[in-house]
């Protein structure tokens, strides 16, 4: 009598999976019905907002439905980690996350959300940082600045867009490599950070070049370097990290991220319609024009390499608090 009890136990859950594979498969040939909300976890004309412009456009005819943009900045990008990842896991709400916020602050402080908490949707691209003065500073080159601040030790004003994200990170990569400090004064958004720059409330700065390029090019900003192992082509006169003498690579990524059991088929939905939307002519000429390229990477690569950076970012935690 158990025994058949078991077999038809096992019957039955056989047919439920059935059932609820089906049910993931007719919702993903549905979806989407509605608009989908892409969460940003900085301010107002900060990079990953640009970015998104750049794109969003692009959303009716790729994904059928249009992509509202939603800023929730705050906690260096943990207060949307935390929104998106506690979000029903439908396909209609996204993060439009990062290393600061996903990669760094979770591996290293346990706060925010990473990779644990998400599914990887795609990435939309990545880019190196500049290390940015006010063009009326009085140290020219990166090795300059350097001098300055074994000179003048804690004097400097270093303004990022959050802890632990990118530019925070950047510097205090900086900071360990050249045995240098400085007053850390962190803002919501990279926007915020670059008011303060030209504002002449903080020194430098470090920031990615889709915001930095037209106060560059006005004459407003000079930058010292650049986080890439290689030169930004666009900004040939600038100098690695590594040709000043400090061996440091930093870059940024911004990626697609939905909450954890969103079902596969929807995600690899969303993964293609997102691949479309950085492919549409009008993306590409947007994105241009802020000094950036598109770089996508897929579900799966993009889960592996996030989850490579996170464990590299628990042993650089490790480093950080030996030396403090």
């Amino acid at each position: 009598m158990k025994k058949q009890w078991g077999r038809g136990g096992l019957f039955f859950f056989a047919l439920m999976a059935a059932f609820f594979v089906c049910a993931q498969v007719i919702h993903a040939q549905e979806f989407p019905t509605k608009p989908i909300t892409l969460v940003i976890p900085f301010g107002a004309g900060g990079a990953s907002d640009l970015t998104a412009r750049a794109f969003v456009g692009a959303a009716p005819e790729s994904l059928g439905q249009p992509m509202i943009i939603q800023l929730k900045p705050g906690g260096g990008g943990a207060i949307a980690s935390d929104l998106v990842a506690k979000a029903s896991p439908d396909g209609y709400t996204l993060l439009m996350g990062g290393p600061g916020p996903n990669t760094t602050l979770p591996a290293i402080e346990g706060r925010s959300r990473g990779p644990d908490d998400f599914a990887a949707v795609c990435r939309i691209n990545y880019s190196a940082m500049l290390t940015l003065v006010p063009a009326s500073a009085p140290y020219k080159t990166m090795k300059e600045l350097i001098q300055y601040a074994k000179a003048h030790p804690g004097q400097l004003k270093f303004g990022h867009a959050g802890i632990w994200g990118g530019p925070d990170l950047l510097w205090k990569q900086i900071q360990l490599k050249a045995g240098i400090t400085a007053k850390i004064i962190p803002y919501d958004g990279g926007a915020e950070a670059l008011v303060a720059l030209l504002g002449g409330h903080i020194d430098l700065s470090c920031l990615a070049p889709t915001q930095s390029i037209p106060h560059l090019k006005a004459g407003r900003l000079r930058a010292l370097s650049v986080s890439d192992s290689t030169r930004d082509p666009d900004l040939p006169q600038v100098p690695t990290l590594r040709e000043e003498g400090v061996d440091v690579v930093n870059l940024l990524w911004k990626g697609v991220m939905a909450p954890k059991a969103t079902p596969r088929p929807v995600v690899d939905k969303l993964a293609s319609a997102f691949k479309k939307m950085l492919e549409d002519p009008s993306s590409v000429a947007m994105i241009k024009n802020l000094g950036d390229n598109f770089h996508y990477l897929g579900r799966d690569e993009l889960s592996k390499f996030w989850r490579e950076e996170y464990e590299a970012h628990k042993e650089l935690g490790k480093a950080f608090k030996k030396n403090n």
